[in-house]
């Protein structure tokens, strides 16, 4: 044996006994790994070799068998793994699993790897793969091939570990994918993958990349066709249950080449209002398009969107509609004072009006409005309008035939003008009232001879009262006066967004109104459950009720409105109504009243009545207790239910019930 040899094997010895007492084991190749993970162990070894045996003393003897076993297993061996030779040379070492090592000396950790070598080599059998050691420093040699090649500086061992890895140093980490542990050298990579992880990506990124630039080059296909969306006025999405009729078609036609229109020549109500809507939603309805909804004989006017239509526009509306008898002008931002009193003086048969949107006009032009109009209104509304006291005092003095009133988000409207609805009037307003009234007489509008002074009229025709979401606070003292004055008369009464309102004002409708029809009392978050369910006990014969985002209803109240106005309501919400309101108040819909026992038990089913047989709208959105067993109750019931709006309902899915001509307004689910 070479003095070198027999020098390294007794600093292997010397070593192995400290790694066999410390129990550490060397490093694996990248060949052994990928035997394991094909299943060549060392059981399958042993089998391979006792048949290799068995076979050499079956032809040559017992002695002579065992001798030539060893050669002849190798060269089995080596026949099996010439496959794999190509990828064992090409394996990266220095990333394959290992177990954890301490940081020793280059000496030291070569003389453990030796010698867990030996040790594995006299394991295995003369079936293993030999172990090839190179001392530094000899130079090059041959490949089988007869090729050169440089060989590594150490000695190669399981996972690549070697004097030269003991000197680079290094960490041993995790695997992100599999879990094995391998060595990382050098600079830390973004991904801690072992080498096989890591040509496994490479080949899935490489695929990724192939199928992206095939996507890129084939001719991208027609995407499949969508349900068509219209919008409607109240800001709902509908699918088109149908194709559109060619009169349809011949309309939207029409508004697309407006500009080339002259006339509609002698087109009904329904298309007319039809194409105006298509019109206005193109925002191209301006100061000349508009003389195509003009005429000398037109009674009633409607435009949706007058943004682009100036003063100039607004005041020749008087001109060309001599007999005007009810006007609507809508976004009609750009009106100022001098056209709307040119359209009081211009049209005599005024009596319907509705202007959302004029924030140019004035108080004082308000006023003078009024005056011009004088008892010819019957029904006015001004949204988002300057309206104030100035305004509000001509109104009740002048216009004492009107029939409707609506007032919602004027900025000037407070508390001072909702008292002049109300009696008696204060000594302040009385002689604020007076020079009005003296203005009425002398311009000889008032009932009586010139030169009288008028007592103060209620408004004794209001049927229709409706003052939303004021600007101002309003005190609940001043709305309960207006309720004594003209509940009695009152038919719809909006009072939505007053605060303030408590139980007091809903003991005082309980009295005084009688023939209320349609209530709302949105954001009137101030009146408890209670209040709101003896009011629904003492009154019935309700076609709309609005309490959205009162927040203190509870099961009892939605049980009294459906006990005593079940059988004429048409359109119920109860958006946000969430703090109290459980599945029982919802189930009161369809007639099931539930009762809570004594006791903490179950709520038990008191009563089954008819339901909201009449029901079409209903709004349930941001109610947590809606859900699709709850609706198929309810819908069962409510045959005439026509739209439910669910916003804000996770519990409602796919799976609610349907029918024909039922939809589902926010549902989640929905794919738009």
């Amino acid at each position: 044996m070479d003095p070198n040899d027999r020098a390294r094997g007794n600093a292997a010895g010397r070593a192995g006994g400290r790694s066999k007492g410390a129990g550490i084991r060397g490093p694996s190749s990248a060949l052994t790994d990928y035997l394991q993970e094909i299943g060549v162990t060392e059981h399958f070894r042993e089998r391979r070799r006792r048949e290799a045996e068995e076979r050499a003393a079956a032809e040559q003897g017992g002695q002579q068998g065992q001798q030539q076993g060893g050669p002849q297993q190798q060269a089995n061996a080596e026949a099996e793994n010439a496959d794999e030779g190509t990828e064992a040379e090409n394996a990266e070492p220095d990333h394959e699993e290992t177990q954890d090592v301490e940081e020793e000396t280059a000496d030291s950790a070569l003389a453990a790897d030796m010698q867990h070598a030996e040790d594995q080599a006299q394991e295995a059998g003369p079936s293993t793969v030999t172990v090839q050691i190179k001392a530094k420093g000899k130079g090059k040699r041959k490949k089988d091939d007869g090729s050169d090649y440089e060989p590594e500086d150490e000695m190669t061992v399981r996972g690549g570990l070697n004097r030269s890895s003991a000197r680079k140093g290094g960490r041993m980490h995790d695997c992100e994918m599999c879990g094995k542990r391998f060595l990382v050298r050098g600079e830390m990579p973004e991904q801690l993958l072992c080498a096989a992880c890591r040509r496994s990506k490479d080949k899935a990124s490489a695929a990724d990349a192939a199928s992206v630039a095939r996507r890129a080059r084939t001719v991208q296909k027609k995407p499949a066709a969508r349900h068509k969306m219209r919008k409607t006025e109240g800001g709902l999405l509908e699918f088109e249950a149908e194709l559109p009729t060619l009169q349809n078609l011949c309309v939207r036609a029409i508004a697309r080449h407006l500009d080339q229109v002259d006339s509609f020549g002698e087109v009904s109500g329904p298309s007319l209002d039809r194409l105006n809507r298509i019109i206005s939603k193109l925002r191209v309805l301006d100061a000349q398009t508009m003389r195509l909804f003009m005429g000398a004989d037109r009674t009633s006017v409607t435009l949706y969107d007058c943004t682009r239509i100036d003063a100039a526009g607004l005041r020749r509306i008087s001109d060309e509609c001599p007999v005007l008898e009810r006007l609507d002008l809508q976004f009609c931002g750009r009106m100022d004072g001098a056209s709307l009193l040119a359209l009081a003086q211009g049209l005599p048969k005024l009596q319907h009006v509705r202007l959302d949107g004029a924030f140019l006009v004035r108080d004082t032009e308000w006023a003078a409005f009024f005056r011009e109009a004088g008892g010819r209104l019957c029904s006015f509304s001004a949204a988002f309008a300057g309206f104030g006291p100035k305004a509000m005092r001509a109104l009740v003095t002048h216009c004492v035939n009107i029939e409707s009133l609506r007032l919602a988000e004027c900025s000037d409207f407070d508390d001072d003008c909702l008292a002049m609805l109300a009696v008696p009037i204060t000594e302040y307003e009385e002689a604020e009232q007076e020079a009005e009234r003296k203005l009425r007489a002398e311009t000889g509008k008032g009932k009586q001879a010139v030169g009288t002074v008028l007592s103060w009229e209620p408004l004794a025709q209001l049927r229709v009262l409706e003052l939303q979401r004021p600007h101002k606070p309003m005190v609940c003292t001043t709305a309960r006066r207006v309720v004594r004055a003209l509940g009695a008369q009152l038919r719809v009464l909006d009072m939505s967004g007053f605060r303030d309102l408590d139980d007091g004002f809903m003991g005082d409708m309980g009295d005084h109104v009688t023939s209320l029809q349609e209530l709302a009392l949105a954001s009137c978050d101030s009146i408890t459950g209670d209040a709101m369910a003896a009011f629904f006990a003492r009154r019935n014969g309700f076609t709309r009720v609005d309490l959205g985002r009162c927040y203190m209803l509870t099961d009892n109240t939605v049980q009294e409105l459906v006990r005593h106005s079940g059988a004429t309501l048409r359109h119920l919400s109860l958006n946000s109504v969430d703090d109290s309101l459980t599945q029982n108040g919802l189930l009161a819909l369809a007639g099931q009243m539930f009762e809570q026992c004594v006791g903490g038990k179950e709520p038990r089913l008191a009563e089954q009545t008819l339901g909201c047989v009449g029901l079409e709208v209903l709004d349930v959105s941001w109610v947590r207790s809606t859900t699709d067993n709850v609706l198929e109750t309810v819908v069962s019931q409510c045959k005439r239910l026509a739209s439910i709006s669910v916003y804000g309902c996770g519990s409602v899915s796919a799976f609610a019930p349907v029918r024909p001509g039922l939809k589902y307004v926010g549902r989640e689910c929905d794919t738009l």
